[in-house]
């Protein structure tokens, strides 16, 4: 019986949640390294403030590949996402890109 060609590729939709579930696991990472840190002096803890503009833009590429996710995804969609990642390790975007049946470009 052939595929319905509207319906999702399990495929990329599986690479797809192994991005996000990675995005999903670095975020809790640093908030739960935020939450061990005693409360800062405003403007003068630099490693608070980093942990927490790395915490926003974990949020904000989770929030990209979820918009992608909505919108529907195709393996050039995956792939591009995972090349301007900044926070998906190399490993999981191999893995990605191998789920994909393709390279990195």
């Amino acid at each position: 019986m052939p595929r319905d060609p509207h319906a999702p590729d399990p495929t990329i939709d599986h690479a797809a949640r192994l991005l996000q579930s990675e995005l999903e696991a670095k975020r809790e990472a640093l908030s739960r390294e935020l939450s061990t840190i005693p409360p800062p002096v405003p403007a003068c803890d630099v490693n608070f403030n980093r942990l927490l503009e790395d915490r926003a833009g974990v949020i904000d590429e989770l929030q990209r590949l979820r918009r992608l996710l909505a919108t529907g995804v195709d393996a050039d969609r995956v792939r591009d996402f995972c090349q301007g990642s900044v926070w998906l390790s190399e490993a999981t975007k191999a893995q990605a890109v191998r789920m994909l049946g393709g390279a990195m470009h």
